[in-house]
């Protein structure tokens, strides 16, 4: 679990950096920035399963719990 939370965190940053860097070489008079937007809608996307990977680990954790309780 803690190795793909790591991979989303770094695919994640490494995306963002690569979007900022491509607003800032863009400085054509019309330029395509069409990668842009492909690069947010995937790093919202990355963003989302991190959120969701993180409320799936809580409730593993919760579960382990109860059942150590139970014994």
């Amino acid at each position: 679990m803690k190795l793909i939370k790591l991979l989303l965190i770094m695919s994640t940053f490494l995306i963002m950096v690569a979007a900022i860097l491509n607003l800032l070489n863009s400085s054509a008079p019309n330029p395509d920035r069409s990668g842009i937007y492909i690069e947010l809608v995937v790093m919202f996307l990355l963003t989302i399963s991190m959120v969701l990977l993180n409320n799936q680990e809580k409730k593993i954790k919760e579960l382990e719990k109860k059942q150590t309780e139970e014994l």
